[in-house]
């Protein structure tokens, strides 16, 4: 009993000595280089190019934003339908497969009735951008239907606890924290109010998908109301996270409507303040990959 405890014994530190001589070999610990050149990176080729177009609320009578511009560009104008002709025939060039917009999926039955009675010539497009925009496309391309992806998820338990925003904010001591950039957000709105006077249609969709008002946008979320309720309820920051919710829905809805084994194009479009989140949910998948308006309108 002796020897063979002591043959287990020798079999059990010689398998270990191999097994530890195999994984220096495999994973060498005084490369970092080796580490980085053999890291395992999802790295595959994209099926699919995205493209999601930002957008002001063509509709004002259903604009649900939080603001609501006073100089609001009129659609109907005959230099803004023929602005959004060259517009719709340079998204014709992108190609997209499927187009989302920015309903809901109980409404598809009545945005695809809606869409068969403009297709019939029996329906004068309404201004929100999901016709000017969506149903146009869609006919020219000769697509069945334009798909709703939209989400709202609920407000969380803290926030609707909460009925004096600015009372509960100072009785935490974050008032200030709260305000601190007010005069910069407002300062940015106005900005974008006032300039839709100065502006044709085409340029101010450039303006809302350029870089600086893309950044700007997602500053709006990570400046001063996410400072409310932090060590205590986190209401901010439950505000940012249900904005990141209600989005990555928006996203999955979006992905799953091409086919994963074609090379499909996806048209996306949305209010111009979830741009920013969009694309970098896209821009990290690898099947996708993110194309933007204002470079497809300059080629």
């Amino acid at each position: 009993m002796k020897y063979i405890l002591i043959f287990c014994l020798f079999i059990l530190l010689y398998s270990c000595k191999e097994t530890i001589q195999e994984k220096s070999e495999l994973y060498p610990s005084d490369s970092i280089d080796w580490a980085i050149d053999n890291f395992p990176s999802l790295d595959k080729s994209s099926n699919h190019k995205v493209l999601t177009l930002g957008v002001f609320h063509f509709d004002r009578s259903r604009d649900g934003s939080d603001v609501v511009a006073k100089n609001h560009v009129d659609i109907s104008t005959e230099l803004n339908q023929r602005e959004l002709d060259t517009i719709i025939q340079r998204l014709k060039d992108f190609n997209p497969a499927k187009i989302a917009v920015e309903w809901r999926p109980e409404y598809q039955s009545n945005l695809d009735s809606l869409y068969q009675e403009y297709l019939a010539g029996n329906y004068k497009l309404g201004l929100n951008e999901a016709f000017q925009v969506g149903f146009r496309l869609a006919k020219i391309l000769g697509h069945k239907k334009v798909y709703c992806v939209d989400n709202n998820p609920p407000l969380p338990e803290s926030i609707n606890e909460i009925e004096d925003w600015e009372a509960y904010a100072d009785s935490l001591g974050h008032l200030g924290l709260w305000h601190s950039y007010d005069q910069e957000n407002s300062r940015y709105n106005t900005f974008m109010d006032t300039i839709q006077k100065h502006l044709n249609v085409k340029d101010y969709l450039l303006l809302i998908n350029s870089k600086k008002n893309v950044s700007r946008n997602k500053q709006l979320w990570t400046t001063g109301l996410v400072n409310v309720g932090y060590l205590d309820k986190y209401v901010g920051a439950d505000l940012l996270g249900r904005w990141y919710r209600r989005n990555s829905r928006i996203y999955a809805n979006s992905k799953n409507l091409v086919n994963p084994v074609l090379k499909e194009n996806l048209l996306i479009i949305y209010g111009g303040a979830h741009k920013w989140i969009l694309d970098e949910l896209f821009d990290s998948s690898p099947d996708f990959q993110v194309v933007q308006f204002n470079e497809l309108m300059v080629k």
